[in-house]
């Protein structure tokens, strides 16, 4: 059963398009979230880094690439984002606005 978040967004590849390096800091972690899709309950997923651009979690359900769903972050709340590649049980999602990290409560228990 995937989680399917609402209508994925297909963008065509331009022919030639370079790759391009994250610009952004990751913080590697092991922290549980809800992760959701529009309209479906909350799935437990484990996110292992963050950055304010996006995140990576580990989620044992199947997710659609191009979907948006929101992230639960203890002390910011729902982070809303577009779930860019899901490889095996682990996927990768871009905020659709940048996120201040530092907010987040898992930042202050690092510290």
């Amino acid at each position: 059963m995937d989680i399917g978040l609402g209508n994925p967004i297909v963008e065509e590849e331009e022919e030639g398009r370079a790759f391009q390096p994250r610009r952004s800091v990751r913080v590697k972690l092991a922290e549980v979230a809800n992760l959701r899709g529009n309209g479906t309950q909350a799935v437990a997923v484990t996110v292992c880094d963050l950055s304010t651009a996006g995140f990576m979690a580990e989620c044992l359900r199947p997710v659609l690439i191009g979907s948006y769903v929101s992230l639960d972050l203890p002390g910011i709340g729902p982070v809303h984002a577009q779930v860019r590649w899901q490889l095996g049980g682990r996927l990768g999602a871009k905020f659709l606005d940048p996120v201040s990290i530092y907010r987040c409560e898992w930042m202050a228990a690092q510290a």
